[in-house]
C-alpha cells in the first residue's frame, strides 16, 4: 500500500512534469501563432486585443504638486515617493 507521503511526493513529480509539458506546448503555440500572424499581415484590433478609447474617458486633474520638482500627482494610484511619509495638504493644490 502506497504511504501519502509517497502519494505527495509523486504529485509534485507529476506537477512538474505537467508544467514542463505545458511550457513546451505553449511555446509550439506561440510560434504557430506568430506565423499566421505574420503571414496573414493580422493586426492586434483584428483579434480585439487594442480597445478603441472611450470619448467620455478623460485624464484626472493634479491634485498634489511638489514645488520642489515639479511633480504632480492626481490623488489615484500609487502613491509618489516624494509625497510618502508627508503630510499631503502641504502639497495640495489649491
Amino acid at each position: 500500500m502506497t504511504s501519502y507521503r509517497e502519494m505527495q511526493v509523486e504529485l509534485e513529480k507529476l506537477h512538474l512534469e505537467s508544467e514542463r509539458a505545458r511550457r513546451l506546448e505553449k511555446g509550439a503555440a506561440l510560434e504557430r501563432i506568430r506565423a499566421l500572424i505574420a503571414e496573414y499581415d493580422i493586426q492586434p484590433s483584428e483579434l480585439g486585443i487594442v480597445r478603441p478609447r472611450r470619448e467620455d474617458a478623460t485624464a484626472s486633474p493634479a491634485k498634489y504638486h511638489d514645488p520642489l520638482t515639479g511633480a504632480t500627482w492626481t490623488g489615484r494610484g500609487r502613491v509618489p515617493r516624494w509625497l510618502v511619509g508627508k503630510d499631503r495638504e502641504q502639497y495640495l493644490i489649491k
